[in-house]
């Protein structure tokens, strides 16, 4: 059976949205930027620019923030790279008169789980300076219209964005751990449901890892239990449906295969007149399986 294809855009944007949450900032998720089908992933309006922002990720944002995401299933190539510059283009020139957006409003942000080498190489030969201002975090200087920064998000500094450090294939159980113990006492609805949208990509995507946890009997397996209970029953019940199933359509097997045996037998034997009635008398169909030694 083809397994259902991960949703990595909900789960990213969750994740940024709690890795920011103590500042004013208005996320938009899916902006369209046309009457057509060209959008930005997440555009993340600064409400208040006074506001020092003092994220290693967010401390590069001015009013207007464009981020582009990609999966760990997807590339995030020099193409790419020019095609965000030409959706902040775009979003610039899309003010309600001119110069309303303004270019030094702008920034551009690039998220990958892993490091992008061949796009780094390919604008280094471009002549931009690839400058690293926190593990994870590169300012792309010399090359493109807008302030960009290259997010990876498995070089993040640990313990301090486990949000999006778990939002990759092959997670860290360290990751996951400090994950689970920033999120577990968490009360706001809204945010309770930005953590249940990562887990369920986080799950969805390293489901070996996550099992051996829930199975076990650590305080990371109790706080995991608290945080998707609903979700792990659920599983849990459409595995024992599943297995119920899968046993009744075993048991179905094995008998229609005994009688076939048992027909083809009595056929061979000449008894046509028992074919016709063990067909309707399941006690005289047992007798013949024990007489005719069938099992």
């Amino acid at each position: 059976m083809k397994e259902e294809k991960i949703q990595w855009h909900p789960g990213f944007l969750a994740g940024m949205e709690l890795e920011l949450k103590k500042y004013q900032l208005d996320f938009k998720s899916e902006h369209q930027l046309t009457r057509g089908p060209l959008y930005i992933d997440i555009l993340i309006i600064r409400k208040l620019t006074d506001e020092r922002i003092d994220n290693e990720i967010g401390e590069i944002f001015r009013r207007h923030n464009i981020v582009e995401y990609k999966s760990p299933d997807d590339e995030l190539s020099i193409d790419v790279f020019y095609k965000v510059q030409a959706y902040a283009g775009l979003y610039k020139a899309a003010g309600e008169h001119v110069n309303e957006i303004q270019a030094d409003e702008i920034t551009v942000s690039l998220v990958r789980a892993s490091y992008p080498e061949e796009m780094m190489n390919q604008l280094k030969k471009l002549g931009a300076k690839i400058i690293q201002r926190h593990p994870g975090v590169y300012d792309i200087v010399g090359v493109g219209l807008f302030p960009t920064q290259v997010i990876t998000t498995k070089r993040l500094t640990a313990g301090t964005h486990a949000a999006l450090r778990v939002l990759t294939t092959n997670v860290r159980r360290e990751d996951v751990k400090a994950f689970l113990t920033e999120t577990r006492n968490m009360e706001n609805q809204g945010d309770k449901s930005r953590v249940d949208a990562i887990l369920q990509v986080s799950v969805s995507a390293n489901k070996e890892l996550y099992e051996m946890i829930y199975k076990g009997e650590s305080e990371m397996c109790q706080a995991l239990k608290e945080i998707m209970k609903e979700d792990f029953v659920k599983a849990e019940e459409n595995a024992e449906k599943r297995g119920e199933k899968r046993g009744e359509e075993r048991g179905e097997k094995k008998g229609e295969n005994k009688l076939g045996k048992l027909i083809t037998t009595l056929i061979s034997l000449n008894r046509n007149q028992d074919v016709e009635r063990v067909a309707a008398d399941p006690a005289y169909r047992d007798q013949l399986y024990a007489e005719l030694g069938i099992v």
